[in-house]
């Protein structure tokens, strides 16, 4: 009797897990067979490879597809490859696809109710009020901050520099500064956050929504902006080092634009820094290409869907932007493995294809935050490189490897970089 009720258990467990492994097959959607419980990601659980590489890896199969499937574990998931159908993923038909893979879960966990995970109209009144704070006035009004950081960081960076070159990488009254922290605190005052809903797909309507503005909602909503404040805009800071580091020809054309920055501002950094220095610029672009903070990114079809070809998805589906193979692929970067600032200055940049280079997403869903996080990574990038040239340190590869399972495109071993100082640095120190 045992050993039937265990021999129907393991059918039945069985039939779980490989219930949906038709689902490509059905829809004769190119696609490889799924291992059992580990899908096509194996490679990620396994901890071999960090899942931007197997989703490169596994497109590369698929060379003339303009869309494949594959699984997670036991779930379905598109991968659209061709730019076409990204376009229209993040963009044309965005209200069918604007969920980010845990839409069933958001209210399971108060920390997810963020602008990064929520979806919907939530998502959308959130965007809706958080967006002003990003505009160039607020941004310049806030640029007094961020040189007060440079100060400091420059303080910082003698101190620890004089003990080793090798780094590695209340109640509360309104500010009157529009700030993130204001605009927060007048939600808690007003217990209410007003905004639209997204267009319904078919009739384009748009309705007034308004969400309770809960603490756990406001938590949530600081959790995710200082952690896309801090860590990714500090992940490519240290990899935009590294590849300076690398290269004496691309190290001599920032340390000569940051030079000419400072004496024609007075050793004073403004906002102006983010179009001012067009190589350096172009630097942190090409970095974002070879190491984008997010190898994938995620989208939730929302609603029943049906591709251009007549292929019909199911509301639930996920989808996997495979955004590392995208920037390392040869059909849109001549010689992706290769580190070529100059394929993001002038003439050339305006050559890429928007829906191909995503550091930062496209779409409603863009970074909220691009332009502050450019502005910072400049500013930082100024305060080191004005008095520090930069080495690698020894026994630092020339290639990374990737963490397998950081959300993040995390390397292995580290950032380590020697900060030797440079002749005439006493001329560049910021001016009081």
């Amino acid at each position: 009797m045992f050993l039937y009720l265990l021999i129907t258990l393991l059918v039945l467990l069985y039939y779980v897990i490989t219930r949906k492994y038709n689902y490509w097959k059905d829809r004769k959607v190119p696609h490889k067979p799924p291992t059992f419980l580990l899908g096509n990601y194996g490679d990620m659980y396994l901890q071999k490879k960090s899942l931007g590489e197997i989703l490169q890896d596994y497109c590369n199969e698929f060379p003339n597809e303009k869309f494949i499937g594959a699984f997670q574990a036991t779930e379905p998931v598109l991968i659209p490859k061709d730019p076409e159908i990204i376009k229209l993923i993040v963009t044309k038909d965005f209200a069918s696809f604007n969920g980010r893979l845990i839409s069933d879960h958001i209210h399971k966990e108060p920390a997810s109710s963020n602008l990064f995970s929520t979806y919907g109209d939530s998502w959308r009144v959130l965007r809706q009020n958080m967006s002003p704070l990003f505009s160039s006035a607020k941004m310049k009004n806030m640029f007094h901050l961020i040189d007060k950081c440079a100060h400091r960081f420059e303080e910082m960076l003698d101190r620890e520099t004089q003990i080793s070159n090798f780094l590695e990488v209340r109640e509360y009254k309104h500010s009157g500064r529009n700030d993130f922290v204001d605009l927060v605190m007048s939600w808690k005052t007003s217990k209410q956050i007003v905004g639209d809903s997204i267009p319904n797909s078919k009739t384009r309507e748009v309705k007034k929504v308004s969400l309770e503005a809960t603490d756990n909602l406001l938590v949530a909503q600081c959790i995710v902006f200082f952690a896309a404040g801090f860590e990714t805009s500090s992940t490519t800071l240290g990899y935009t080092l590294y590849e300076i580091a690398k290269s004496e020809e691309i190290q001599k054309r920032v340390l000569e634009e940051v030079d000419s920055y400072l004496a024609r501002h007075d050793n004073k950094v403004n906002f102006d820094c983010i179009s001012d220095l067009p190589y350096l610029d172009a630097v942190i672009d090409e970095t974002l290409r070879y190491y984008p903070v997010l190898g994938m990114i995620p989208r939730e079809l929302m609603e029943d869907y049906t591709m251009p070809d007549g292929t019909k998805l199911d509301k639930g589906m996920r989808v996997h932007v495979p955004v590392y193979y995208l920037h390392h692929n040869p059909e849109f970067y001549p010689e992706p493995e290769v580190f070529r600032p100059e394929r993001f200055l002038r003439e050339e940049k305006k050559k890429i294809n928007p829906y191909v280079y995503l550091p930062f997403g496209e779409g409603p869903r863009f970074c909220i935050g691009m332009r502050f996080a450019k502005m910072q990574m400049m500013t930082g990038l100024i305060t080191i490189l004005k008095k520090y040239r930069l080495e690698l340190a020894d026994g630092m590869p020339k290639k990374l490897k990737f963490r397998a399972l950081s959300g993040i495109t995390r390397s292995i071993d580290g950032i380590m970089l020697k900060f030797i100082e440079r002749e005439g640095w006493e001329k560049r120190v910021f001016a009081k």
